[in-house]
């Protein structure tokens, strides 16, 4: 419902648009001219976020973010069998996760010359971030035991 509201109000002022730069009084064809100029600005900055994002991705962005937390839980592990050997299960866990994240990203990498599909990447920056938030939460819980 909603998304058919957004497409209908996009085509409308698309439309409208459309006639007041072609068919309108001159001060209608400089506002539209305006706003067209300003939707070129802004599909230039998206386009070069992406491109930006795109090359942090290159340049391993994710890889360090997952190393990162994948020595964090090797030290957790270490110190969590005095606790409680539930702490090590979750952990273990959690490794197993950061595993099969870090061969998703690799096999991304492999395929596409590292530069990822943006839908890929987006998934995989998904997965390293709820893979943080669990590590921080067991983190917390294991900081609370002592």
């Amino acid at each position: 419902m909603v998304k058919s509201a957004l497409k209908l109000l996009a085509i409308l002022v698309i439309g409208i648009l459309i006639y007041n730069l072609f068919l309108g009084t001159d001060e209608e064809k400089q506002g539209a001219k305006k706003i067209v100029g300003e939707m070129k600005d802004v599909g230039l900055a998206v386009k070069d976020l992406l491109k930006a994002e795109k090359e942090k991705f290159d340049k391993g962005k994710y890889d360090r973010a997952i190393d990162k937390i994948g020595n964090m839980l090797t030290n957790l592990k270490r110190n969590a069998k005095e606790f409680d050997e539930n702490y090590v299960q979750r952990i273990e866990e959690l490794e197993r996760k950061r595993k099969a994240l870090k061969e998703d990203l690799d096999e991304i990498s492999d395929t596409t010359g590292a530069s990822g599909d943006t839908k890929e990447t987006k998934a995989i920056k998904e997965k390293v971030k709820e893979l943080a938030q669990e590590s921080d939460a067991l983190l917390k819980d294991l900081e609370s035991e002592n």
